[in-house]
This record gives structure tokens, sequence and C-alpha cells, in this order.
């Protein structure tokens, strides 16, 4: 290929790293938002329980709350995936012979295609388990609010 269109190619594929990293950033802010409104969404749900669903354990009630909880700590959880193509030098005693710098284009052609696998992989599993810890709040609530009308009230 011509050095031209590596250099268009690099340029693709950076500017698609910068995309991943924005959807990575906005979907960590919708797990930390979340994570601190859930608690306001239990209280009422556990007052509840006190006065009308006490033949329910708690610890049933608090399930989907807490799996919802988990799933959304996982989305927040930072993971740095290492791979044989990895150059980033993770090491307690690292010295300026671990870090070398080679200037050709293919391998940096290399790098930004592998680093947009990285970034995708991530972005696939924080979505993913938004998505479920969503799903167990949205369906949770409305299962606890039908519990509550039935039996409770």
């Amino acid at each position: 290929m011509s050095e031209e269109r590596i250099l268009k190619e690099i340029k693709y594929f950076r500017d698609f790293a910068a995309v991943y990293t924005d959807a990575i950033r906005s979907s960590d802010f919708k797990a930390n938002i979340t994570l601190l409104f859930l608690p306001l969404l239990m209280v009422p749900i556990l007052s509840a329980h006190e006065k009308t669903l006490a033949h329910i354990p708690v610890g049933l009630i608090l399930a989907p709350f807490l799996v919802a909880y988990f799933f959304f700590i996982l989305a927040i959880f930072p993971r740095f995936l290492r791979t044989e193509k990895s150059n980033f030098h993770l090491s307690r005693n690292a010295s300026a012979d671990d870090f070398t710098f080679v200037h050709d284009i293919d391998i940096e052609l290399e790098d930004a295609k592998h680093r947009i696998a990285l970034l995708s992989q991530i972005l696939y599993w924080k979505t993913l388990y938004l998505r479920l810890s969503l799903t167990v709040c949205l369906v949770g609530i409305p299962v606890f609010g039908v519990l509550l009308t039935v039996y409770g009230m």
C-alpha cells in the first residue's frame, strides 16, 4: 500500500478510537448516576416491606437490587486488557530499555487496529453490564409494586 493511504487509515482508526473512548466515558457516566440513585428507589420498597410485606424475606426483596449493583460496579470497573500485541508496558521496575520506539507506519497501523479491537471489547462488556443492570431495575421495581398492591395496601 502507499504511505498516503496507510496514513489515512491510521487517522481513520484514531478517530474511531476517539468515538469509542467517548462512548465508554458516557457509559461510565450513566452507570455512576444510576448507582447513586438506586438507593433512592430501594427506600420506598423497604419501607413498604416493613409495613405490609413482612412475610416476604428481606433478602428476596433486596436480591434484584444487589444484582443490579453488582452489574453496575462491573460496568464501571476499568478493564485494561493485556494481549500479546499490546505495547503498553506495566511493570514495577521499568527501565528505559523497556520502551523502544520504532517509526514504522505499518506497525503504527496495526497498533491502531489493535487499539480499536480492545476498545470495542471494553465497550461491549460495559454496555452489556449496563443493560443487564437497568433491566433488573426496570423489571424489579414494577414487580414489587404489583406485590405491594396485591398483598399490601
